[in-house]
């Protein structure tokens, strides 16, 4: 899989012109691309330190979730303190990692990124969800019998948007913490899989998400037609297009992955609402310092007219509402 650096605002014009060119020939021809190196030294370590901060109570409260059965669906899924946790993995809610220090706060609107997000979203681009997911090693005989944590999918199915207005509608960063070797549980695409008219059948094919399905899945992740799979250092980024027929391999390596993953779109979509009460903590302390920032997190666009109300207090009335609700742990 080709790797490429930064998008470095520093670096020399026509340098940096000519690198995100080929950064989004990349993306187009195949549907993602892997940046380099986006948190670097000292950057990088303080948004480690973070995310370990903030993993310690989003991880009792899945073990206890694990342990009680809690909410479990017939995937092992459930829902608790405004996350998303599984029997494999566990989300933190994002105000526990981003209140931590200004490079966590910075992981969003990380000037290396955007770039590459205003040439592929435009110019208005925010931030939709924000998750922070921890995915622990799986045994040998589980990876075999399960595959990973979730099947061979498109986040997004409909594509008529997307060829209307040329670019898609929403761009998605895996941000890594954690290095990702052959058997750290890789993400994998399929070249140029955002293209095709048709929806790929991954019902043969292992992977959890299928439901009543498990069983007849008798192929493995790694067996799909034109797959590769990423393996970078932390710091680095998995960018890709919803369209992308993607999934997460078996984690059966010696540590768990750490990621950061935030789906991006234009600033006239609404927000989810644990992503507004994120964003109105972060400013009421005064994290919020640049427009960068504050147009990331959805507070007013660097481009054109703010003809939305952004940040209306999202009241949690949907009770269906489970995994986004604006709830705080």
């Amino acid at each position: 899989m080709t790797t490429q650096p930064a998008t470095n605002p520093t670096t020399n014009g026509t340098t940096a012109a000519a690198l995100l060119d080929d950064q989004i020939a990349t993306f187009k021809r195949d549907g993602f691309v892997v940046i380099e190196d986006v948190l670097q030294g000292d950057e990088l370590e303080q948004a480690i330190a973070a995310f370990n901060t903030a993993q310690h109570p989003a991880r009792l409260d899945w073990e206890k979730g694990r342990a009680q059965g809690k909410g479990i669906s017939e995937n092992g899924e459930y829902y608790a303190s405004g996350t998303w946790h599984a029997r494999k993995y566990f989300d933190i809610y994002p105000l526990h990692f981003l209140e931590q220090n200004d490079a966590a706060v910075q992981t969003i609107a990380h000037p290396r990124l955007l770039p590459f997000l205003r040439a592929t979203v435009g110019e208005d681009v925010q931030a939709s969800t924000i998750q922070l997911r921890v995915l622990e090693p799986q045994i040998a005989a589980d990876a075999q019998a399960e595959g990973g944590y979730v099947d061979w999918h498109r986040d997004h199915q409909s594509d008529q948007i997307w060829r209307y207005y040329g670019k898609p509608l929403h761009t998605k960063v895996i941000l890594y913490l954690t290095d990702v070797g052959p058997d750290d549980g890789r993400t994998a695409g399929v070249p140029g899989s955002h293209r095709w008219p048709h929806r790929p059948d991954s019902s043969a094919y292992k992977g959890m998400g299928g439901g009543t399905r498990q069983q007849n899945k008798m192929r493995d992740q790694r067996d799909m037609p034109g797959m590769v799979a990423a393996e970078v250092k932390a710091g680095s980024a998995f960018l890709f297009d919803t369209r992308l027929w993607h999934t997460t391999l078996p984690n059966t390596g010696n540590h768990e992955r750490w990621c950061i993953l935030t789906l991006y779109c234009p600033f006239y979509q609404k927000q989810p609402g644990v992503t507004v009460e994120t964003a109105q903590a972060l400013n009421a302390a005064g994290k919020l310092s640049t427009p960068e920032r504050q147009q990331i997190y959805g507070f007013s666009p660097m481009q054109g007219r703010d003809v939305f109300k952004r940040l209306a207090e999202h009241n949690g009335s949907d009770e269906d509402d489970r995994m986004w609700k604006g709830i705080r742990p």
